[in-house]
């Protein structure tokens, strides 16, 4: 099928794929939107409409990364416009969890709801954040965010788009890469007091993507979609689809095609109608001090009889 190959956003790498969910959310409210889809390569890929040339890609993201570097969503403040403390952290109590989410109404707003959601508190009482949380100690989410939205250039995204990665920024990194998990780097020597080298332009955009995952507050901690197991022991699983989505077909997917071992409706008996041919899985990987996260890499937990053949 024809269309604007994205051979830099990997599906079977959890950054690829929120970044390939940018590329749509970058678009979101033109009367034209880009529909997305992914190959059945050894190493599947993003694919969307020929319309949305690499070019137009890049131009239409780098004119929303300032707009939502200054929004609401990415800097927390209370009505009044003092700073919420611990806002960067996402560490809010309950009165700025719902202060938050009201000052962050807008066009940005779903970035506020895919972060924290009101009545879901850790043991400390304040905001438990989205599974997505990967960041901790000195380590600020939302600063990173900001840094990351603030600096990224064209050259960036093109990169970013096109493959390979080259790993040649020291901007912030949130985690989402599978090559952050360093046992994956299969090095000869302990990297970890190297300074980690990024793609802004892949991380800029899955910051976008990760507003397709709004949370909500579970029996004892917040919940986020894809997202099964404990906080310290979990999984994320997405899907891959062949037949072009439109971004709203997208929302549902992400929803409803995920993989959980301890479900047993059996959802995966629906997921060839729904176009999926494969659902992929990572083990989410943290430390004992802090919950500082990583992904370890894919494994394909379901695919097509076809595709198993």
């Amino acid at each position: 099928m024809n269309g604007t190959h994205l051979e830099g956003l990997q599906g079977n790498n959890p950054l690829g794929f929120l970044a390939a969910i940018g590329v749509q959310v970058a678009f979101e409210g033109d009367a034209e939107q880009p529909r997305l889809w992914w190959t059945d390569d050894l190493t599947p890929h993003a694919v969307v409409d020929g319309a949305f040339s690499l070019e137009r890609i890049v131009n239409r993201a780098s004119q929303v990364f300032p707009t939502w570097h200054g929004s609401s969503s990415a800097n927390p403040r209370r009505s009044d416009g003092s700073t919420m403390p611990k806002g960067d952290e996402m560490k809010l109590e309950p009165k700025d969890i719902r202060a938050y989410l009201e000052t962050s109404r807008g066009s940005t707003s779903r970035l506020a709801s895919a972060l924290v959601a009101e009545g879901s508190l850790d043991r400390q009482g304040v905001a438990k954040p989205t599974d997505l949380y990967f960041t901790a100690g000195q380590m600020k989410f939302l600063d990173m965010a900001r840094k990351i939205l603030a600096a990224v250039t064209h050259a960036d995204l093109q990169a970013g788009l096109e493959g390979p990665w080259p790993y040649e920024s020291t901007l912030p990194s949130l985690g989402w890469d599978v090559a952050d998990d360093r046992i994956y780097a299969m090095r000869a020597s302990d990297p970890s007091s190297e300074k980690k080298s990024t793609n802004p332009g892949p991380e800029a955009l899955a910051i976008l993507g990760m507003t397709r995952y709004p949370v909500f507050a579970g029996r004892d901690r917040t919940l986020t979609p894809g997202f099964s197991g404990t906080w310290k022991a979990g999984r994320f699983s997405w899907p891959l689809w062949s037949k072009p989505a439109a971004p709203a077909s997208v929302t549902s997917l992400l929803a409803h095609a995920y993989y959980d071992s301890a479900d047993t409706s059996q959802r995966w008996a629906w997921f060839p109608a729904w176009g999926v041919f494969t659902v992929l899985a990572c083990p989410v990987l943290r430390s004992g001090q802090g919950g500082y996260g990583t992904f370890a890499p894919a494994e394909v937990v379901w695919r097509t009889e076809a595709e198993a053949g």
